[in-house]
């Protein structure tokens, strides 16, 4: 049994802590990343807080370029994995799907692959490009898990778990996100800040009545009082998940909330205003060309250096309105993740941990048989019980509150 991992960023950080700490069951472990001294940094970390369960088995660092098909054939054909999982950004995901149907091998990821920079963003269009491998998987004899994170990944889990156990029929679902935690910066992102920056500048969409709706970011807001962290005000945002949510789960709306405060936002709208979140070439008086947010993706902090001072919590949860019995019936389905505990733990903070742990939780379940078969699919397709038995064992509880109407 063996595992190669591609990617090296704050979730791949996690990722491969919670391996090592099961590599009684995933052997042996291989990360891989452009940059190897990112793979080296983590076995160093594991390693530092004895995370490596069954030392016989090894754990190692290459690198690869996750665009090159032919590189990632050969990296795949030289380990033989018994699972790739992608932990990489997702404009990889396509060339390694393509070199998992080429050399037969299971795959894994957390996040949709999606280009940022084009109009419409993540959604309606999320997914099609990775659908389109869904035959070729099938013939191929192997598993594609899609989604696999946090969000996306378990909050359609919960959701997925009230149709089948707390509900007859679901009016509503809203993905609730929020990170109240301090990281001590007066400006920084949880993850790659390219990634981020794209993501929460572009329109709004959510799916309601069978009908997507589509309106400018940040412009829907509403404030929901949270379990342990209390009111926040969160903001309709394209998201991963409401396009598969709409694909597998009947509702008649579908929206993802995000947190933010009202400093960020106010550095956000700046940047924006004065062109720095660009992602069109530009040239300097000096001759020189460059990209305005991959500058400031330099200027930011790395998001992994931010993990050891990160004190405060996270929230993020499934909201399900519906009839059950034939009552109206409101429940919030969530997790609560504190930063200091995932740093003591793995090194790093509770936005890469929540993302981390589900990626594993799934992992162990293809790998014991619970979740394989045949196919590519969305982890609103497969079965949610075995899932939610198993992830707070690795390190997420969940609850169930009732939302008063």
């Amino acid at each position: 049994m063996s595992v190669l991992q591609i990617g090296a960023g704050g979730v791949g950080w996690v990722i491969a802590h919670k391996c090592a700490q099961n590599n009684h069951i995933f052997g042996d472990i291989t990360i891989a990343s452009r940059t190897i001294s990112k793979c080296e940094k983590i076995i160093t970390s594991i390693k530092r807080c004895n995370n490596l369960k069954d030392t016989t088995k090894s754990i190692s660092a290459c690198t690869v370029d996750a665009d090159n098909v032919q590189a990632l054939v050969a990296l795949i054909n030289e380990f033989e994995p018994s699972l790739l999982i992608n932990a990489g950004p997702p404009n990889v995901n396509i060339a390694i799907m393509e070199a998992c149907v080429q050399t037969k091998t299971a795959y894994l990821d957390t996040s949709v692959a999606t280009d940022l920079c084009s109009p419409g963003q993540q959604v309606p269009e999320a997914y099609d490009p990775q659908w389109a491998f869904a035959d070729r998987f099938k013939a191929a004899d192997i598993t594609g898990i899609l989604g696999a994170g946090f969000d996306p990944g378990v909050v359609s889990i919960f959701a997925t778990y009230a149709q089948k156990h707390l509900f007859d029929e679901i009016d509503s679902i809203d993905i609730m996100d929020v990170n109240a935690g301090d990281h001590g910066q007066k400006f920084a992102t949880n993850f790659d800040p390219f990634t981020n920056m794209l993501e929460i500048q572009g329109d709004s969409f959510y799916f309601q009545n069978q009908q997507w709706k589509q309106v400018p970011c940040h412009t829907r807001m509403m404030e929901f009082d949270f379990p342990v962290i209390g009111k926040q005000k969160v903001y309709s945002m394209a998201h991963d998940e409401v396009r598969s949510m709409a694909e597998y789960i009947p509702a008649k709306r579908i929206e993802f909330w995000m947190g933010f405060s009202d400093n960020y936002l106010n550095y956000f709208n700046v940047m924006r205003d004065i062109g720095l979140l660009n992602v069109k070439p530009i040239t300097t008086v000096d001759g020189i060309t460059v990209e305005p947010l991959k500058v400031l993706k330099a200027i930011l902090p790395d998001p992994t250096s931010l993990a050891s001072a990160y004190i405060g919590k996270t929230c993020i949860g499934t909201w399900i309105r519906g009839q059950k019995d034939g009552k109206e019936k409101s429940v919030f389905i969530y997790n609560i993740c504190d930063h200091k505990s995932s740093y003591n733990e793995v090194e790093h903070q509770a936005i890469s941990y929540t993302t981390g742990v589900p990626a594993i939780t799934a992992a162990l379940l293809y790998l014991n048989g619970k979740w394989r078969k045949s196919g590519l699919y969305n982890v609103e397709q497969l079965d949610p019980d075995p899932f939610l038995a198993l992830m707070p064992r690795l390190g997420l509880t969940w609850e169930i509150q009732t939302v008063v109407l």
